[in-house]
């Protein structure tokens, strides 16, 4: 009786036993997740924000992407002004320094058609009103067209300098104005003053009118060189911009259930 008591408890305790335990499966099945689950739910609900936030791989590579490199910006305006703000987006900047450039190089090229116009007036105005050699193009004879009113007195000083130089030594004197001497050929005599100074006026204008190039040339290196030190700013600038929004908080709500009863909120933040 007494065996028969204890089979009839163990019995009912094993009926009792395995619903309990089945329920317990079925409810852990259909609500709890498994331990690997959990896991790769908590892994996504920590990689999730990284991923989706600025500062995860992938915005850092857009950034990497549409960052402006300031070398590229200082040497693209250094060779062709305004080329490195048009690299960076700035186009006003580009059209400032363009027109600069072309502004620039049109008064060159103004200044060296007036400076050679000039020039060949001022040789057909000798040769026709001193009689000097037009076929001449060397500077340096025109100069002396300038600076003596006839060929003469200008041969004459040449030999006084050189017995000056060398008062008894005829052989060096005749070597030190054998090329300095012009011939009956390259020779010239101003009628008057007048028509002297008018020359001298025309050649005055020309050779300031070519100097002028010069001044074209100095303006045109400065416009290459401020150009460049602006597309560098500009770029810094821009980089500077991309980094101050990527460095924006970014903010992100996760909702978790692991059981009916349970809710789980994750408020993320990204810097």
């Amino acid at each position: 009786m007494k065996k028969l008591l204890i089979l009839t408890g163990l019995i009912l305790f094993h009926c009792i036993q395995v619903p309990a335990q089945a329920s317990q499966s079925a409810d852990s099945t259909k609500i709890i997740p498994s331990a690997d689950n959990q896991t790769k739910q908590m892994d996504q609900g920590k990689t999730a924000p990284e991923a989706d936030s600025p500062a995860g791989s992938g915005k850092n590579a857009d950034l990497r992407k549409n960052k402006k490199s300031v070398r590229k910006a200082f040497f693209l305006s250094l060779l062709v002004p305004g080329s490195g703000e048009y690299y960076v987006g700035q186009k006003s900047y580009t059209k400032g320094f363009a027109a600069a450039e072309v502004v620039i190089w049109s008064a060159a090229l103004y200044n060296k058609y007036q400076g050679d116009m000039r020039r060949r007036d001022y040789i057909a105005y000798a040769a026709h009103q001193s009689g000097s050699n037009p076929d001449r193009t060397d500077d340096m004879y025109y100069q002396s067209v300038y600076e003596w009113p006839n060929s003469t007195w200008y041969n004459e000083d040449q030999w006084r300098q050189a017995r000056d130089l060398y008062p008894y030594d005829p052989a060096a004197q005749q070597a030190y104005v054998a090329d300095k001497l012009y011939s009956s050929e390259d020779s010239w005599d101003w009628q008057n003053y007048d028509q002297w100074y008018y020359y001298r006026g025309l050649r005055v204008k020309s050779r300031n009118a070519l100097h002028r190039i010069s001044y074209s040339v100095g303006a045109a290196v400065l416009n290459h060189m401020l150009s460049a030190v602006n597309a560098a700013r500009l770029a810094k600038h821009f980089n500077k911009q991309k980094i101050k929004l990527s460095q924006t908080a970014d903010w992100r709500l996760d909702c978790y259930s692991y059981r009916p009863e349970t809710v789980t909120l994750t408020l993320w933040r990204s810097f």
